[in-house]
């Protein structure tokens, strides 16, 4: 039997995995469908020659029934994924897109490297820690997840001559050749709900003054990932969101 509730989608940030929402989801212990995929380039999903927001957008579409209803929470990069679903071009929109962290700015020196960082083969590591290391870097993670988690676990990969991250470098691309992101969350045909960490490095609450949604939600004491520093304080602001007073 179908159930009555939306499905909830989550779409994690650069360079993390569709895991990264495990403490989340069991926070939530939704009763419908959760669906936390490993979106192109990272984890287990496929390296592509293309990553841009839609065709990252296309991907989570067909992972979706004709007409299902659903709710987005996108992490950074994820919610500028969320954002293009949200355009209709991709399908039916879901009913609400809320994100955490997106980097809003982005200088003319950061865009400038991406190309540079693309083009540098996957670092290679003699060790499993090594790799672990540089995931949870990568994925803003490190010092706050043990590196022997399942989380780390779905991020690195043991090959022929050692170890090494899956994540494709040319992902960093994703943003490259993407609208500003006051305009790529214009116009959307979903109501759009932004927040991010008190402490998150990468964002603050003035970078969101030219945004036409109303202020972000900030977390208290918390940095980046805030869904897996504080699950609950997370589902708590999501689940409001979807059940509004």
């Amino acid at each position: 039997m179908a159930s009555d509730k939306p499905t909830i989608v989550l779409l994690h940030g650069l360079g993390a995995t569709g895991r990264v929402w495990d403490s989340f989801a069991n926070t939530a212990n939704w009763s419908g469908r959760v669906i936390a995929p490993d979106l192109r380039g990272h984890g287990s999903a496929q390296w592509s020659d293309s990553y841009s927001f839609g065709a990252m957008a296309s991907d989570v579409s067909d992972l979706l029934e004709v007409n299902e209803p659903y709710v987005v929470l996108g992490h950074s990069m994820g919610g500028g994924v969320g954002a293009a679903l949200a355009t209709g071009f991709f399908g039916t929109t879901p009913l609400l897109l809320a994100t955490i962290g997106v980097k809003l700015v982005w200088t003319e020196t950061e865009l400038a490297k991406l190309p540079e960082v693309a083009a540098k083969p996957s670092r290679l590591f003699d060790d499993r820690a090594g790799a672990a290391d540089w995931f949870l870097k990568l994925s803003g993670l490190l010092g706050g997840v043990d590196s022997d988690s399942s989380l780390v676990e779905s991020g690195i990969v043991h090959v022929e001559d050692g170890w090494k991250v899956r994540q494709d470098p040319r992902s960093v691309l994703v943003v490259e050749g993407s609208p500003p992101f006051a305009q790529m969350f214009s116009g959307l045909l979903t109501p759009v709900h932004m927040s991010l960490g008190e402490h998150d490095p990468l964002v603050s609450p003035s970078d969101h003054v030219d945004m036409s949604t109303d202020e972000p939600h900030v977390f208290s004491g918390l940095g980046h990932n805030v869904m897996v520093e504080d699950p609950v304080a997370t589902w708590d602001w999501f689940s409001s969101l979807m059940s509004p007073s």
